[in-house]
């Protein structure tokens, strides 16, 4: 009976430090990123037919956020007191390396950013906008997230790599209209298949490839049909 007793105890105790752990590598997994490889020469980004924008975020000091409508970015440090920055700014999305926010909920309670997660689905098959199922900033552990895109990746324990889950995200936008976006890569010269059998740089990582058109009614996206003589590759967009 105590042999049993010590068994579970120990497994109780086990699983209680591992989660503190996993939660511990989620909040900060940029310290867990692989060392600086050589930078590769060429340019290597993703591509499709939608429209893509690069957004880089490599600051461990500083968020990004992103006006989707007009590609406008504002700096931040801190969230939580450069108050006139957030509030007062028509920001949508908020980057710094893994982590993402919104322009709503805990982070700004007057702002109307929202999300809505559809998973992995082709990007191009959705058409129609949701009405409800969509999620606003809040505390969690003492951080700020979006429990809607908290998880847009997998974290590669092998190579210590970012690998986007290709989830689909619907955004209620800053100033009216909706946003259909998928993030497509986490690298800046890296195309995502790269690494998946070797390190790649976390100097060459947080600079995000997103798919995304927008929708000015509560209806309905647009479908852009690529050219058959045109590259996949369509407007590309790099915002600091």
């Amino acid at each position: 009976m105590n042999n049993t007793l010590n068994v579970m105890g120990g497994l109780i105790v086990g699983s209680f430090f591992f989660l503190i752990t996993i939660n511990y590598m989620a909040e900060n997994i940029e310290d867990f990123e692989s060392r600086p490889l050589p930078t590769p020469k060429q340019l290597s980004i993703a591509s499709s037919h939608n429209p893509i924008i690069k957004v880089v975020a490599n600051s461990r000091k500083e968020w990004t956020l992103v006006d989707f409508s007009t590609k406008k970015t504002y700096r931040v440090k801190n969230i939580e007191k450069e108050k006139d920055t957030i509030n007062n700014r028509p920001w949508d999305i908020g980057f710094q390396r893994t982590k993402i926010i919104t322009n709503g909920g805990t982070t700004n309670p007057q702002g109307r950013v929202s999300l809505k997660n559809l998973g992995p689905v082709d990007f191009d098959s959705i058409t129609t906008i949701p009405i409800d199922g969509y999620t606003k900033d809040a505390k969690s552990y003492g951080k700020i997230i979006n429990k809607g895109i908290v998880d847009w990746y997998l974290y590669r324990t092998r190579t210590h790599n970012i690998e986007s889950q290709k989830n689909v995200y619907i955004v209620q936008m800053a100033e009216g209209g909706y946003l259909k976006m998928k993030i497509l890569n986490y690298y800046c010269t890296r195309k995502e298949s790269d690494c998946k059998s070797i390190m790649c740089s976390r100097q060459d990582a947080a600079c995000y490839s997103i798919e995304h058109t927008f929708s000015d009614n509560k209806k309905k996206f647009p479908i852009y049909i690529a050219k058959a003589n045109s590259s996949l590759s369509h407007a590309k967009e790099i915002i600091n």
